[in-house]
């Protein structure tokens, strides 16, 4: 039996059934618009906010540290803790939580993830390794992130205000608000260090800020080391007064110095005068051939140096290793023109040391004789006023067949100086001009230095000092020619009464502030910063007994 297919009866059945099927995927789609499409179901486990896209250092301080963070998208307060244990986190030594409405945009951006925060994190201990991370919190939701982490270390810190060697002994004052336990003094040995005496601070000790250390050796080197607990909060290395070898001789006034030289039994002697007396020296001290080495050396008493009227200034028999002065008050009461006018002698170390120099007519030292040898000078730690106002300047090396290695004047205040800072015909290794002071009130001065190019030092490093004062009216060049081929002020600063003349202090930065308005009392030599004063380069330049 044969059966006829009727094409057009299946072809309407096949239509029929293409339409019922894209009603039904129509009014599945039309479905589909009205729900959210994103609502999936969450593990509970999951729900939490993204953490921090960016978490760095920006400024890390002694004491203190800058963190630089961006947002976190519904971000109501951030978690920072603090450990020493490297990345561990295992013991938490500091949380802060820092609620998100009072952080400050640093670099605000569009949305949350894109602005930058800085948030400052004081009290820590300085020579230290921290490890931070951070995490974000949204306290109505119970949600937050994940942990960013970062480890930085803290530089030295140093609390010490100031140290004050004696010949036997050292006194020691560091800032009494900072927390302490211990010091620890140690001498300085080729390889290492040996330390010597650990001191346990008891509380009058801390109240006042200040210790003494007894039982030292003579013209040693030694580090001191102050410490709260484990933690390192102050360093400094001394030197000891006079000489470790030798002989020492105690001074009275009324001594005669020349005498004491000449019966010295040692090539090596160590002149100890006693801080609140006056030695009254009314001849020239001429140093004899058998004294070789010569200090000088102030014993301070209640923070008294003693005072040396040496009114007729100092000559050498012979040739000599080292001519120190040390922790003393030299007065030339206007009297010896020339303080130091060698002959044709040699000095291996001609240096001032903690001193305080005044009331020279011309200049402390003066070299206009041939044949003449000075290795190095070396001024630090010094106050100079009131020198040179009749001429020739502090420092006058006039004869260019002089030998000499280096100058060094440093951490020192200079005021008043007379015609020019220094007058050098010779030509040296270095001319080092760091930390220091520079003003003139009433006093002109046209030049700060006069020197040959064609003797131009080999090196010349100026930096980190202030130059101030109002230079009696007289604006002042860097020097009597253009010497910026080789003399340049990189991190010195010139204050606004500053008057500089044609010959610039290059690279020098100019302060609008004023003298009277940066210091306290300048003119009676009191450079301590006013209180409120914002200055750059506070605890960097000048000099640092005024930090």
């Amino acid at each position: 039996m044969i059966t006829k297919i009727n094409k057009k009866s299946n072809a309407k059945r096949l239509a029929v059934k293409v339409f019922s099927y894209l009603l039904l995927l129509t009014s599945y789609l039309l479905a589909s618009c009205t729900e959210n499409a994103n609502e999936w179901p969450i593990d509970p486990s999951y729900e939490r906010l993204y953490r921090t896209t960016h978490f760095e250092l920006e400024e890390t301080h002694p004491t203190s540290v800058v963190l630089k963070f961006n947002g976190v998208i519904e971000a109501t307060k951030y978690v920072f803790e603090f450990s020493l244990d490297s990345m561990q986190f295992a013991e938490i030594i500091r949380t802060e939580e820092v609620m998100a409405d009072t952080l400050t945009p640093y670099s605000p951006g569009k949305t949350a993830v894109q602005t930058e925060y800085l948030k400052l994190f004081e009290d820590l201990y300085g020579t230290t390794r921290y490890s931070v991370r951070v995490k974000a919190v949204n306290e109505n939701k119970g949600t937050e992130s994940g942990w960013f982490g970062l480890s930085f270390m803290t530089p030295a810190e140093q609390i010490f205000t100031s140290v004050t060697p004696g010949i036997t002994d050292v006194n020691f004052k560091w800032e009494a608000d900072k927390t302490v336990s211990t010091l620890r003094v140690g001498q300085i040995q080729e390889k290492d260090t040996t330390w010597l005496q650990t001191v346990n601070l008891t509380a009058d000790m801390q109240r006042a800020g200040e210790t003494l250390v007894s039982d030292l050796t003579p013209g040693t080197n030694y580090i001191a080391q102050i410490l709260n607990g484990e933690f390192l909060r102050g360093t400094w290395k001394f030197r000891t007064l006079g000489s470790a070898v030798g002989q020492t001789i105690e001074v009275n006034p009324g001594d005669d110095l020349l005498t004491l030289l000449t019966e010295a039994t040692e090539e090596t002697v160590t002149l100890v005068f006693t801080g609140g007396q006056e030695y009254d020296i009314p001849n020239q001290l001429r140093i004899p051939e058998n004294a070789v080495n010569v200090y000088f050396a102030g014993k301070v008493v209640n923070g008294q140096k003693p005072v040396l009227n040496m009114i007729k200034g100092l000559r050498l028999s012979g040739n000599k290793g080292n001519i120190c002065f040390q922790s003393v008050v030299m007065d030339d009461k206007m009297g010896e023109a020339y303080w130091f006018n060698p002959d044709k002698n040699s000095v291996d170390l001609f240096s001032f040391q903690g001193c305080e120099i005044r009331n020279i007519p011309r200049t402390l030292l003066y070299i206009n004789n041939d044949g003449v040898t000075f290795r190095q000078i070396s001024i630090d730690d010094c106050i100079i006023n009131n020198v040179g106002t009749s001429g020739y300047g502090m420092l006058n090396i006039g004869k260019n067949s002089c030998v000499m290695e280096t100058i060094s004047i440093t951490n020192s205040t200079l005021k008043e100086i007379g015609d020019q800072m220094m007058d050098l015909r010779c030509q040296i290794d270095l001319f080092k001009f760091e930390r220091c002071i520079f003003c003139n009130y009433t006093t002109k001065l046209q030049k700060w230095i006069r020197a040959d190019n064609k003797r131009a030092p080999k090196e010349a490093v100026v930096t980190n000092s202030i130059f101030c004062g109002p230079n009696g009216g007289q604006k002042m060049n860097h020097g009597y020619q253009d010497y910026s081929g080789w003399l340049e002020f990189s991190g010195c600063y010139l204050t606004g009464d500053f008057p500089e003349d044609s010959r610039k202090f290059t690279n020098a930065i100019h302060l609008d502030l004023t003298t009277d308005q940066l210091f306290e009392d300048p003119q009676n030599l009191n450079f301590h910063l006013k209180e409120g004063v914002t200055f750059k380069g506070k605890g960097v330049a000048g000099d640092p007994r005024w930090w």
